[in-house]
């Protein structure tokens, strides 16, 4: 053996019948070489791990986003629901709703066709129905136990009610059905 040879003696488990014998640089440059490969092979587990890491933190991202858009569109729901009571409320109060239109609708609704009935409304409601001809079966009583813009319609198969805060729930009913549908 020279001076620049170093024997390294027996080989690893791994490496039987294969003898090592290196010269003192070539045994610092595959020293180097070995620790440059254990970093790489470090750097690159980590970033596997890193990368695996970012793909769940972008899965839960996504899931958080998917829970907040639904979130934002039921409070926006709530919300142009609310709007909607406080605007027919004001509209109500001042007179602005077309009872005739709303008797009529709840008639037809009704199925009663031409038989009997009595609709109940507000009394403000009744006096703003004067003169206005129903068909010949149809009575229109005023009712304090109505609210204003409301129609309550009684005939032989029952009692057919158009009530304000009911519709405009059924509305944002519908309006969160469709959403939930579009996802």
């Amino acid at each position: 053996m020279s001076p620049e040879e170093i024997h390294l003696g027996r080989p690893a488990q791994g490496l039987r019948g294969v003898r090592v014998v290196a010269g003192a640089g070539a045994l610092d440059r595959a020293l180097e070489r070995l620790l440059d490969e254990a970093r790489a092979e470090g750097a690159s587990a980590e970033r596997e791990r890193g990368a695996a890491a970012l793909l769940a933190a972008a899965d839960r991202l996504d899931a958080h986003r998917v829970e907040s858009d639904e979130a934002v569109a039921h409070t926006a729901v709530e919300l142009a629901v609310e709007i909607a009571r406080h605007l027919v409320a004001v509209e109500v109060q001042a007179g602005r709703h077309d009872v005739e239109r709303i008797v009529r609708d709840v008639l037809a609704a009704s199925g009663v066709g031409r038989g009997e009935c009595v609709v109940h409304l507000h009394p403000d409601d009744t006096a703003a129905l004067a003169g206005v001809a129903f068909r010949a079966g149809t009575r229109i009583e005023p009712d304090l136990g109505v609210e204003r813009g409301e129609v309550q319609v009684q005939t032989p198969s029952g009692l057919f009610v158009r009530d304000l805060s009911d519709a405009l729930e059924e509305i944002g009913r519908r309006i969160r059905s469709s959403l939930r549908s579009a996802r």
